[in-house]
C-alpha cells in the first residue's frame, strides 16, 4: 500500500500557526487531500453533510500558487457559504497550472457539527509542492 493511501495528510508543528503535509499518487489526489486537511482543522470532515456541489476553475502561475489559490478557494467556500467540501472531482493540468472540476460537501452547522480551529488564511510560509515517489505538499495556515 502506498503512503498516500495510508496517510493522506498529517499535521505538522509550527510555532505560531498550524500546518500539514499532504500526499497523493497524483496531483488530483494531492490537492484533494490538502483540502481535506484544511477542512479537518475546522471540523470533523467525516460527519454527515448534505450534498452540495460547486464548480471550480483555478488558474495560477506555478504549482505553489496553484496550491495557495486552491486552498484559498476552499476557505472562501467555508467562509462565504459555510460549506465543508469532502469530495473532489478535479483535473489538475500541471503544465498550465490549472484546476477544473467540481467539489461537493455540505453546510457546516455548529449545532450539529464539531467546531475546531478557525483558519483565517493560507500562507506561503514553508510551502512546498514536489514529487518524489508520490506527490507531497507542505502548507502552513494562519489561525
Amino acid at each position: 500500500m502506498e503512503r498516500s493511501e495510508k496517510l493522506p495528510y498529517r499535521y505538522i508543528e509550527h510555532p505560531a500557526d498550524v500546518g500539514f503535509e499532504a500526499y497523493g499518487a497524483t496531483l488530483e489526489e494531492l490537492f484533494a487531500n490538502a483540502a481535506l486537511a484544511v477542512f479537518s482543522f475546522m471540523t470533523d470532515v467525516v460527519d454527515g453533510f448534505h450534498e452540495e456541489e460547486r464548480a471550480v476553475t483555478i488558474q495560477a502561475e506555478d504549482l505553489l500558487s496553484l496550491m495557495f489559490d486552491w486552498l484559498d478557494e476552499m476557505l472562501f467556500l467555508f467562509e462565504s457559504e459555510s460549506l465543508v467540501m469532502k469530495h473532489f472531482a478535479i483535473t489538475v493540468n500541471e503544465s498550465e497550472y490549472r484546476i477544473t472540476g467540481t467539489v461537493s460537501g455540505g453546510k457546516f452547522d455548529p449545532e450539529k457539527h464539531e467546531s475546531g480551529i478557525i483558519v483565517k488564511a493560507v500562507t506561503y510560509n514553508m510551502m512546498e509542492v514536489r514529487k518524489n515517489r508520490v506527490w507531497h505538499a507542505r502548507v502552513v495556515l494562519d489561525v
